[in-house]
């Protein structure tokens, strides 16, 4: 009797584990809506993170915004002096919040409006029928050779990391929709904008706010190197040399042909396939170079003067003898104010696009706030 009650209990188990049809179809159902759900959940999660902000439903991705975000990086610390500091001061700029101002959530908003000024002109550019097609795709990965030059993938990775905060494949993209947006910006002013007739007073007002910007200065000079095979010379052969060229100064005030005293004095020397005669150089007006000193003596003399001037690695005996005059560089103050001109109307209908409630910027806040200095 035992054993057929167990044989019964045995029975009873085994059935149990078989599912009929119904059951086995139901539990298909529940896996896959299991399965699919997991994989849902998954992808909104990193898909929710992959973007800072939308417009017009549009999403401005974290590449894209750690682009204009380094832009703004960039800019500030080389308005800031930053490139001379140690890392620690470099950090301590960026993290230190003075008077409720922090410095990088400025940045932040800052790359944030580019971010949207980007997107809504990307955006009218589609509208407009400018999209990414083969001629775009070329000169983009033409750009970037040029970025590349002789460095290999993984140099050309980093470079494109160090200078953009973005992959070179991000890179590559942002590049061909800002060569959309260009064409767009060139199409939009070609069809909308009509230029103003600009008078000669305009032009020369224009000129004399900072003639330097367009003026070009030729000069003459006679060149004495500060520097010898062990570095720099000592004193008393720098007080030779300044001797020499306080002589030979002399000797241009007088009168003497300045090309003969370049030939024989100069120590400078021209390459054999260069144009620019010995000792002549056209000065444009630059900021930051080796040779700033004689680039502001320059400009602030007039044809006929001479003088010593010093750099850091040459002493320069230096005439001038010749300035451009206004005649000279009206057709290019006439380009440049025109340029401008058409900057400031493309950038009035910029502004007033972004100021329609559609392209109203929404952040995703979670991944906006990701964003601290590192």
């Amino acid at each position: 009797m035992d054993k057929k009650k167990q044989r019964s209990s045995k029975g009873k188990a085994k059935k149990k584990l078989i599912l009929t049809q119904k059951e086995a179809n139901r539990l298909k159902i529940i896996i896959t809506l299991a399965v699919l759900l997991v994989a849902a959940l998954t992808y909104y999660i990193i898909d929710s993170s992959s973007y800072v902000a939308t417009v017009d439903n549009q999403r401005i991705s974290k590449a894209e915004f750690n682009f204009f975000l380094k832009q703004q990086q960039l800019v500030i610390e080389q308005e800031e002096g930053l490139s001379s500091k140690t890392s620690d001061e470099i950090k301590e700029f960026w993290t230190k919040t003075t008077d409720g101002q922090n410095p990088w959530e400025e940045a932040k908003r800052d790359a944030l409006d580019a971010s949207k000024e980007y997107m809504v002109q990307l955006i009218k550019a589609k509208e407009a029928g400018f999209t990414v097609n083969t001629q775009i795709k070329n000169e983009a990965a033409n750009i970037l050779a040029t970025y590349k030059s002789s460095m290999t993938d993984s140099q050309f990775e980093s470079y494109v990391q160090y200078s953009f905060n973005v992959s070179a494949r991000d890179l590559s993209r942002i590049t061909e929709n800002l060569l959309v947006i260009d064409d767009f910006r060139e199409s939009y002013l070609k069809k909308n904008y009509q230029p103003a007739e600009i008078s000669d007073e305009e032009l020369k007002a224009y000129y004399e706010k900072d003639i330097k910007v367009f003026d070009k200065v030729d000069i003459s000079y006679i060149s004495f190197a500060k520097l010898g095979e062990n570095g720099i010379l000592s004193d008393e052969e720098l007080e030779k040399k300044r001797k020499d060229a306080e002589a030979l100064l002399e000797r241009v005030k007088q009168g003497e042909d300045m090309d003969k005293l370049i030939a024989e004095y100069t120590e400078d020397t021209v390459p054999e396939d260069s144009d620019t005669p010995l000792g002549k150089a056209t000065l444009t007006y630059s900021e930051g170079t080796l040779v700033q000193n004689l680039i502001d003596w320059a400009f602030n003399n007039k044809p006929g003067d001479s003088d010593i001037v010093e750099t850091d690695f040459v002493i320069y005996v230096v005439k001038i003898d010749k300035r451009t005059s206004f005649e000279d560089v009206k057709a290019n103050v006439k380009a440049t104010m025109e340029d401008e001109a058409m900057d400031k109307f493309y950038e009035e209908a910029l502004q007033s696009w972004s100021l329609e409630p559609k392209y109203n910027i929404v952040k995703n806040e979670r991944v906006y706030e990701s964003f601290t200095y590192k």
